[in-house]
């Protein structure tokens, strides 16, 4: 069984409210506004869209947190244990700054269900999510909204469909093959790797990450790629012609004794042999021993060492776009967010786009 969490949004008003104080502040909780919160998300943005009613923006936010949202929450092991569903009903207060405050239970269906759905949500707050608060006679007040949350089991699809509309197997009984024995794959590519000839005195190293689609026919196709060093154009293709140099050398994968198309990621590094590059060969490498020093760090659930040692990395690799998402992740994960997005837009702007742009839409903006 597969745990899902369902999110039924119904943001709406609860009949709560303070009495208002003497004070020149208003305090005061309210039930109904002019014009209710809702949560600002990049992607929705009123400047990206200057025709859409406020209507509209607060249905795209709406549907952008719910995605984030379901994401980000994990299925509690008590509840997927005891077989446990139903709906969790959360409930806060929207700031006039923004904020979320006030976090409560009004409906929890145990097995740990309850806290998991509160735990998200004041997360997303600390890491810095924000709404644009209600507003009663144009000025902004506090609102309490509800949140109900659908917790529900179901079973797990051995597959996902791909954007390319193939049929992409995650549970497997056997894993493809390579002919030789996969610890020769390291060697096949070290040997078959083509370092670009008009690049050679650039002395340019870096490593760049394939997935592979090993077909249940047996065929392949490169899918995805990311180039973490920027190495450009040229090493690119010629790290696509060194993946496509392994077709036909794969065994596909296996469910229920049945050949299925799975995903299969393929690492090449590039180095020249130029005598003049064996400096930055030899820096290249002490910028991934660094690396693998604070991934290690950070397994040991020691982030502030490991963000040391990547930094460290850095500063011989400035722009590892590898190392600047563990690191920005780490911050993130601190709630540094300023840290976090100024190592996640800076991947950005080397190379135009990132394989995690939701969430750096989310926490970073545009």
């Amino acid at each position: 069984m597969r745990p899902v969490v369902c999110f039924v949004f119904a943001l709406f008003s609860l009949a709560t409210s303070f009495a208002q104080g003497t004070a020149v502040v208003d305090t005061t909780i309210y039930e109904i506004t002019d014009v209710a919160a809702y949560p600002l998300m990049a992607s929705c943005d009123p400047a990206r869209h200057p025709s859409w009613p406020v209507d509209s923006i607060r249905r795209c936010a709406e549907g952008q947190l719910l995605s984030i949202l379901s994401n980000n929450i994990r299925y509690p092991a008590d509840a997927t244990d005891a077989n446990i569903q139903g709906t969790v009903v959360t409930s806060f207060v929207v700031e006039t700054n923004g904020r979320m405050s006030n976090f409560t239970l009004l409906k929890d269906i145990g097995g740990g269900c309850g806290p998991e759905a509160l735990r998200v949500l004041k997360a997303f707050d600390e890491a810095g999510l924000r709404w644009q608060p209600a507003q009663i006679s144009g000025k902004p007040v506090r609102m309490r909204q509800s949140l109900p949350l659908r917790f529900r089991l179901q079973e797990a699809l051995p597959y996902y469909i791909s954007e390319k509309n193939d049929t992409v197997y995650t549970a497997l009984d056997v894993a493809p093959a390579f002919r030789w024995g996969m610890d020769s794959l390291a060697a096949f590519t070290l040997n078959r790797l083509d370092y670009p000839a008009r690049y050679l005195d650039s002395c340019k190293t870096g490593i760049i990450e394939m997935s592979l689609l090993i077909r249940a026919d047996g065929s392949l196709m490169v899918d995805n790629q990311l180039d973490f060093n920027s190495l450009g154009y040229d090493f690119q293709w010629e790290a696509i012609r060194l993946a496509n140099k392994t077709a036909g050398l794969w065994t596909p994968a296996q469910y229920k004794n049945k050949p299925v198309t799975t995903s299969q990621t393929l690492r090449v590094l590039f180095k020249s042999d130029k005598r003049g590059c064996l400096a930055a060969n030899k820096r290249f490498d002490q910028t991934m021993i660094l690396a693998d020093e604070g991934a290690t760090l950070l397994e040991k659930e020691q982030p502030d060492a490991a963000i040391a040692k990547w930094t460290e990395a850095l500063k011989l690799q400035p722009d590892n776009t590898e190392i600047l998402y563990y690191r920005g992740t780490a911050y993130l994960n601190q709630n540094k967010k300023d840290e976090a997005c100024k190592d996640y837009n800076r991947i950005r702007e080397l190379l135009g786009t990132t394989w995690f742009e939701p969430v750096r839409r989310l926490f970073c903006g545009w």
